[in-house]
């Protein structure tokens, strides 16, 4: 299938999810946002560590689809999906010095995008056109030039601020594309309770996005909150299990010209407006932790798997996350 034939039933699908009442269109632009769910919740995720370089590694499958697809009765059906192998690479700092009580930090993480895969279909009774594109490369770098983390006995408190930065490969022509053409600026808070003695720990984020506009499509995402949790147990000093999760939820409303043009049209249809696409979703999931210690150094190996559901105006899968961290 030729790359313009697939562009026209991907967004002849988009277009299509947009007008029909079944299911709006996917919120923020394209259903892409630099949130990714399982990158915030971990064990001890807000732990405050002693001075020194982290490295950190996730390789991350995640396998979604537009919600039910959208039908046109018996006569039709669009259906969109996607598979996305990602792995970010991440070095962290922390200093031996403080910030108003709290130990001060930075952070790089570099996303690779091992595939990318988009496919979609539209059918109209015993006919259907479908196509499937992919893509690789870098993807868009996070930079967190500040992050503080406050210590109170069992008690764990971290304040970073992520800036996301345009540098993946992106054209507005292309189906698939490894960037999102936008700055996004991050604020970031999160808790971390941990009983040493009886192994109990409570981990939680708290995180605001806010997007600049996209310059070559003149689209402007809306702002974005998610909560990230673990809820873990220590067996040992070098085995825990848990259970993860997220609830994400837009705050504002995605606003663009072709926005205004699908609200146009649902409304010369009798149909409800578009109503700003904001994107709503959840997901839970179990966790596992192994830190044997390695060349005098302790590795720890994280297993995280992640079940979407309650989802609105966004792609709904399953994720899976393999990590190894250890510092040096």
């Amino acid at each position: 299938m030729t790359l313009l034939r697939f562009k026209t039933v991907i967004a002849a699908a988009t277009a299509l999810t947009a007008v029909l009442p079944l299911n709006p269109a996917l919120a923020i632009e394209g259903g892409a946002s630099h949130y990714l769910p399982g990158a915030y919740n971990d064990f001890g995720m807000n732990l405050q560590v002693p001075p020194g370089f982290y490295f950190r590694d996730d390789l991350t499958y995640y396998w979604a689809q537009f919600p039910d697809g959208t039908t046109l009765g018996r006569f039709g059906a669009v259906h969109l999906d996607q598979d996305l192998w990602l792995n970010n690479f991440k070095l962290a700092w922390a200093s031996d010095f403080e910030v108003l009580g709290a130990r001060y930090g930075a952070a790089l993480i570099l996303p690779v995008v091992f595939d990318f895969n988009l496919s979609g279909s539209i059918q109209f009774g015993p006919h259907q056109v479908s196509g499937r594109n992919n893509n690789g490369g870098i993807g868009d770098i996070a930079v967190a030039p500040l992050s503080l983390t406050w210590k109170w006995g069992d008690v764990h408190v971290n304040l970073s601020q992520f800036v996301f930065l345009p540098t993946g490969d992106y054209a507005a022509e292309k189906v698939v594309n490894l960037g999102l053409n936008r700055w996004s600026f991050e604020t970031l808070a999160g808790l971390t309770w941990l009983d040493a003695d009886r192994g109990h720990e409570i981990s939680f984020n708290i995180g605001f996005i806010s997007n600049t506009r996209n310059a070559a499509t003149d689209y402007q995402s809306g702002d974005e909150l998610h909560i990230d949790y673990t809820v873990a147990q220590y067996l040992s000093e070098a085995f825990g299990v848990g259970v993860t999760g997220y609830y994400y939820t837009q705050l504002s409303d995605d606003k663009s010209p072709l926005l205004d043009r699908l609200d146009q049209a649902r409304r010369f249809l009798n149909l409800p407006g578009v109503d700003g696409y904001r994107g709503e979703a959840a997901g839970i999931g179990p966790a596992i932790l192994y830190s044997p210690e390695i060349g005098g150094k302790r590795v720890s190996f994280i297993g995280k798997w992640i079940h979407e559901y309650d989802v609105n105006n966004r792609f709904k899968g399953e994720l899976g996350m393999l990590s190894v961290a250890l510092d040096f």
